[in-house]
């Protein structure tokens, strides 16, 4: 997996709550709640041609992007697709919070990484706990099946 090391990321509370107030997925959840979130957060750091996540791999995480790039990919026909690139605030893997589906891609450092990872327990635990968090994930997931549906029908 290639990973660099770990460390906790921001030099205070207040770093790591701006942090996770700049990531859409929890957007309109309230600083209380970001902090608990903070606290299941596990960071991690992964050296550039790492690949973080294997398509097919089992699921019961996700990952948000604390620096760096990665790339969403998945092999077709033996070759190499590139999906899309993703940087800082930005999540990926988070299916997984919802279903025991594999992994659907592989995401891949492109430049070194630092992500918060997030297990599947421990934010479904927090879900139950502040239910108005999962009305703002339900809508930033709507955003993208609608922003995805959108491009199918432009091809």
């Amino acid at each position: 997996m290639n990973v660099v090391g770990s460390k906790s990321f921001g030099v205070s509370r207040e770093d790591d709550l701006a942090f996770f107030q700049t990531v859409t997925l929890f957007r309109d959840v309230p600083d209380d709640e970001l902090l608990a979130i903070r606290k299941i957060a596990r960071y991690e750091n992964f050296a550039a041609g790492a690949v973080i996540l294997k398509e097919g791999d089992p699921t019961n995480d996700f990952l948000i992007v604390r620096e760096g790039t990665v790339a969403v990919v998945v092999i077709r026909d033996g070759k190499k697709v590139e999906i899309t690139r993703i940087g800082p605030t930005s999540y990926f893997g988070e299916m997984s919070v919802f279903d025991d589906y594999p992994r659907s891609a592989n995401v891949e450092a492109i430049t070194d990484v630092a992500v918060c990872r997030i297990e599947r327990e421990a934010f479904r635990a927090f879900i139950r706990s502040h239910p108005a968090a999962l009305f703002q994930m339900c809508t930033v997931f709507s955003h993208r099946l609608r922003n995805t549906n959108s491009a199918l029908t432009k091809r």
